[in-house]
């Protein structure tokens, strides 16, 4: 009777393990909001663009940050709205600029009662222009991510680097 019983106890601690290792290796990866790309060096007097892209998103309804930078290196010149939320649907997109403090706040929302958009795309594309050499952080802040049921949703952050060339 003892074999049959630790026979068991083993049996059930095996598939317990394998049920763990499986959760472990499915387990869902969190939102990340992040500057694309991450690194983009520019000349003096030319003009670049970066993404503020989302990915591992589930149900994403609406989206805010604010991304500041070094005012004497350069300013925003444009803000355009990705396509990623977009494919749910209709969107009311609001950017502003604010050069001479160094930020904008870019704020997005689907319209409707429709579900949120799942995946990974662009959110924002800012097109900067370089006025001086030097190097600086795109600096995402005060970010939020809600989903159709108006709940936020968890998410990580990364930033952007600038470096001028000449």
């Amino acid at each position: 009777m003892n074999k049959k019983i630790v026979s068991i106890i083993i049996f059930l601690l095996a598939i317990l393990t394998i049920a763990l290792a499986y959760i472990i290796i499915n387990k869902p990866t969190s939102a990340a909001l992040y500057v694309y790309p991450e690194t983009i060096q520019g000349n003096v007097g030319q003009d670049f663009t970066v993404n503020v892209n989302i990915s591992n998103v589930v149900d994403l309804y609406g989206w805010g940050f604010k991304l500041r930078w070094n005012i004497t290196i350069f300013d925003v010149v444009n803000i355009t709205e990705g396509a990623f939320l977009r494919s749910g649907g209709n969107t009311f997109f609001v950017p502003q600029i604010n050069n001479t403090v160094g930020y904008v706040i870019i704020d997005c929302t689907l319209l409707g009662n429709i579900s949120g958009v799942s995946g990974n795309g662009a959110l924002a594309t800012i097109q900067f222009h370089v006025k001086e050499s030097g190097h600086c952080d795109l600096d995402l802040y005060d970010t939020m991510l809600i989903n159709s049921s108006e709940q936020s949703i968890t998410h990580t952050l990364i930033d952007g680097y600038f470096n001028s060339t000449s």
